[in-house]
């Protein structure tokens, strides 16, 4: 092999590695642009939502929230009163 044909062929190689990298680059390039219009979508679409709905849907699953516990609440003070019984038919000297 002469030095012109290693040449060519080291020119062959960097070529093709320049191809390969145009072709990366490229398509990085249309993967972020798609990237940025979909974030342009979902801003659109934020700023357009109606929160009024949103923050009313949270209220009222904050107050259903709240309903809940103070249902709990009452069970749980059901029970501690009948524990309190309870200890005090087994043990005559438990004061609460």
């Amino acid at each position: 092999m002469t030095n012109e044909s290693i040449l060519l062929a080291i020119l062959a190689v960097l070529a093709l590695i320049l191809l390969l990298i145009g072709a990366a680059l490229t398509f990085l390039v249309k993967a972020m642009r798609a990237q940025r219009a979909e974030q342009q979508a979902m801003r659109r679409v934020v700023s357009n939502m109606d929160w009024s709905t949103v923050f009313s849907n949270m209220q009222a699953h904050g107050k259903e929230s709240v309903r809940i516990l103070d249902i709990i609440d009452k069970r749980l003070q059901k029970l501690e009163a009948l524990e309190k019984i309870q200890l005090t038919q087994t043990n005559p000297d438990f004061r609460a």
